[in-house]
């Protein structure tokens, strides 16, 4: 499949489109061979963050002395095997929903009702994880409406509805 984007995508009556004309990565022991799109999106105009340099400019993707969330930011022009010219694609035919559930609360898959998909889009469920928020050491649930509340200019059920509304339209099954 190419790639749309890594995060922040929108839908409108065109389809789907990504919003940020890139990719924000986690480099922890990042190495060519488990992760060779990242790998080698790390080249001019992509920006390290937190990672350690030796003086010979080498990086120790092993390092966490700075933190564990080491990260790289870099164009989607990045990548190989990208949507072109632009990042969007038709309308959803799937929806589906990751989360990190770290309490096992969530069934490991399941398919959603229109009702289910708003219901658990508003609630934003997930779980901080050590390594990725400075202090966080172990699991803590937390959840955020529509998993963006800081950005949302609307309330919240507006998205839901919208979302539903999508996905009614272009006959979208969720799954979680």
């Amino acid at each position: 499949r190419e790639l749309i984007g890594d995060d922040e995508h929108g839908w409108d009556d065109d389809g789907v489109f990504n919003f940020e004309g890139g990719c924000y990565a986690k480099v922890i022991n990042l190495s060519k061979e488990n992760e060779p799109d990242i790998w080698n999106a790390i080249r001019p105009n992509a920006l390290l963050e937190n990672v350690t340099v030796d003086k010979k400019g080498k990086i120790d993707f092993a390092d966490k002395s700075v933190t564990e969330n080491t990260r790289v930011s870099y164009p989607i022009f990045h990548i190989e095997n990208i949507v072109k010219p632009v990042s969007k694609a038709p309308a959803a035919k799937k929806v589906i929903f990751l989360s990190a559930d770290a309490f096992g609360v969530l069934p490991p898959v399941s398919i959603l009702t229109p009702e289910q998909t708003k219901y658990y889009f508003l609630s934003g469920f997930t779980a901080k994880l050590a390594g990725t928020e400075r202090g966080i050491t172990e699991p803590t649930p937390t959840f955020s409406a529509c998993f963006g509340a800081a950005f949302l200019s609307l309330h919240p059920t507006k998205y839901g509805e919208e979302l539903v509304k999508r996905m009614q339209q272009s006959g979208a099954t969720a799954y979680l």
